[in-house]
């Protein structure tokens, strides 16, 4: 019997387009055009310049590859990792149950991958074919290790299973074969890296995701090549990927790396979200925000209590907070709580520098309280991001709220539609609406479209914006 390692390694050289099922494809289309917007809205972002600035001073010459909603190029490795910073540079881009985010490194990846080789060599197919390989991939290695529990333990998850996703996705687009790609998974694997502590205000964790879609295209560029990594990376029991994260012979599950491969489709649990802050908060903010369109008014608040799992505490929630910047406001529910209450909103224009020490907002995150809920617990992995929110007002009331799904999860997934709404909002913030809508034409379209230069051609400096700009 093959290996998980192997089987992985098959299943990203050999499916087919035609195998997956139309949901599947249109889903993984709504997708991509979250993660888009999300990368270019990021590419306003003061971390996007210093990346930027930093990989112009060491590659002045520029490169092979180009840099999302900008004139810059870069070499193919240097432009996945200032393209995923974008991606995942405002806690906006995708989420997961296996805690991974599928679009930052993923997404870089391929595209980066295209334009190494020639992005007139790809076509759209081959294309999207790639990211669905690497959707698959990505969420089984959150699974096998236990997403929510490596958070717990201080791993920054997406940092640690993104190179897989991104070395498989890469590796589809340079035309790996079966064991190139079982090489490149074992390279990936010693790449994988990230610290959960830099949610306490630092830029850092802006580029964790990028870093593992660096650390993924490099394995698959090196693997095409003839470099060869850890035999069975997931497997090996001594320095082996599982057993050294988990530190255990058995806090993992090998079987779900492969299982329901190809006949179950991770793509369709990856979660879209509508609050610009980390996903353990949206449940809450969900609450929040119905007892809102119940009456509920800042004003009234006296008291706040948020019951959630263990992991999602650690993750969420700490005392004292201080407003030490924008990461830290983006992870903390208290703060998120409070920005709901007194804007209606936590998204680009609320979640801002000037806001992070505001008097209100800090005022009301005070009286947020957040404590484990053993319970929710005990009700398994599909009730492990959800809340149960009770609000104590100054006159003596209760209100109480429960969402165990939020919205844009998938088992509440958005539309269609509302996923268009929010990469209209987040994309013409760099480009025109008329290049907005043609970017989410070709990429509803992208499995006919004859070239990935399409796709890199509008994800470019927009003439139009510049000339306003100017």
């Amino acid at each position: 019997m093959p290996s998980h390692s192997r089987l992985l390694a098959e299943f990203a050289a050999t499916l087919r387009l035609a195998d997956v099922p139309p949901a599947v494809i249109a889903r993984a289309k709504s997708v991509i055009l979250d993660g888009l917007g999300c990368g270019l809205f990021g590419a306003q972002l003061k971390w996007t310049g210093i990346l930027s600035d930093v990989i112009g001073k060491l590659e002045p010459g520029g490169g092979q590859s180009s840099v999302w909603g900008g004139g810059q190029t870069a070499s193919a490795t240097s432009a996945a990792l200032l393209n995923g910073t974008m991606i995942q540079g405002y806690e906006l881009d995708d989420a997961n149950p296996a805690s991974i985010h599928s679009c930052a490194a993923v997404l870089p990846a391929v595209l980066a991958a295209a334009e190494f080789i020639g992005a007139d060599k790809v076509d759209g197919e081959t294309l999207l074919t790639a990211i669905i390989v690497g959707f698959e991939v990505g969420p089984r290695v959150g699974l096998c290790m236990n997403g929510n529990k490596m958070l717990a333990k201080g791993w920054h998850t997406p940092g640690i299973f993104g190179p897989f996703p991104a070395s498989v996705a890469a590796g589809r687009v340079l035309g790996l074969s079966p064991e190139q790609h079982y090489q490149a998974l074992g390279i990936a694997g010693p790449q994988a890296a990230g610290l959960m502590a830099s949610q306490f205000g630092s830029m850092v964790k802006r580029m964790l995701s990028a870093k593992a879609a660096q650390s993924g295209l490099y394995a698959a560029l090196l693997a095409r090549e003839g470099f060869t990594g850890i035999e069975d990376v997931f497997e090996t029991s001594y320095g082996g990927y599982c057993t050294t994260f988990t530190q255990s012979e058995d806090l993992f599950d090998l079987s779900a790396l492969t299982h329901e491969l190809g006949t179950s489709w991770e793509t369709m649990r990856i979660s879209i979200k509508r609050h610009a802050c980390v996903g353990t908060n949206l449940s809450a903010l969900d609450a929040v925000e119905e007892l809102m369109h119940e009456g509920l008014k800042a004003a009234d608040v006296e008291s706040i209590t948020v019951r959630m799992t263990q992991d999602a505490v650690k993750h969420s929630f700490w005392t004292p907070y201080e407003p030490t910047g924008l990461t830290a406001a983006q992870m903390h529910l208290g703060y998120c709580i409070g920005m709901l209450l007194l804007e209606g909103e936590v998204f680009v224009d609320q979640m801002v520098d000037t806001n992070i020490a505001r008097d209100d907002v800090l005022a009301l995150c005070s009286r947020v309280d957040v404590v484990r809920d053993e319970a929710r617990e005990r009700k398994g992995r599909a009730y492990a991001r959800g809340a149960d929110v009770q609000v104590v007002l100054k006159d003596g009331r209760t209100l109480s709220k429960t969402v165990d799904n939020f919205l844009g999860s998938y088992q509440r997934p958005m539309s269609d539609e509302q996923m268009a709404v929010k990469f209209r909002r987040l994309a013409e913030k760099t480009l025109s609406p008329g290049r907005t809508r043609e970017l989410e034409r070709v990429i509803r379209n992208l499995e006919t479209t004859p070239s990935a230069a399409s796709v890199i051609e509008l994800l470019r400096v927009d003439p139009a914006m510049s000339a306003v700009a100017s």
